[in-house]
C-alpha cells in the first residue's frame, strides 16, 4: 500500500495529576474517514483516496491522565477506499501506528518533566 501522508498534528494534549482515589478508566477511540476528492487536488478520485485519521484518547496511569486529539491526512495511492471495511486490520494498524508513536512520545516527554523523573513509556504496538 503506497502512502503519500501529510505530517501530523496535534489538535489537543492535555496532562492531569490524579487523585489516589479516582474512577478514570482508559478509553481511546480510532477513526479513519474518506475524504471526497476535490477536482483542485489534482488526485485521480477513480483510483486514488484520501483519508482523515484520527485518536482521541484518555489514558490513565498512576497519578496521571493524559487526554487529547492527534489526526493525519493520508493518500492512499492506485486504490480506492470507501469504506473501514475496505482495509484489513493490519492495513488499519500501518495506516495509524504514526498517531500512536506521536502519543507515545508526547507522554513520555510530558511525564518525564511534569514528574521531575524518567518519563512514562506507553507502548501500543501489537508485537
Amino acid at each position: 500500500m503506497e502512502l503519500i501522508r501529510q505530517q501530523e498534528f496535534v489538535q489537543g494534549f492535555h496532562y492531569d495529576a490524579l487523585p489516589e482515589e479516582h474512577s478514570e478508566e482508559t478509553a481511546i477511540n480510532v477513526s479513519l474517514n474518506p475524504f471526497e476528492i476535490q477536482e483542485e487536488m489534482e488526485i485521480d478520485p477513480e483510483k486514488n483516496s484520501i483519508l482523515g485519521l484520527r485518536i482521541e484518547f484518555k489514558i490513565i496511569l498512576d497519578k496521571v491522565m493524559l487526554t487529547g486529539d492527534v489526526a493525519q491526512f493520508v493518500q492512499i495511492v492506485d486504490r480506492k477506499i470507501e469504506k473501514i471495511e475496505d482495509l484489513s486490520q493490519d492495513e488499519v494498524n500501518e495506516l495509524v501506528r504514526p498517531l500512536f508513536v506521536l502519543i507515545e512520545r508526547m507522554a513520555f516527554e510530558i511525564t518525564e518533566i511534569a514528574l521531575d523523573a524518567p518519563g512514562i513509556q506507553l507502548n501500543f504496538s501489537q508485537e
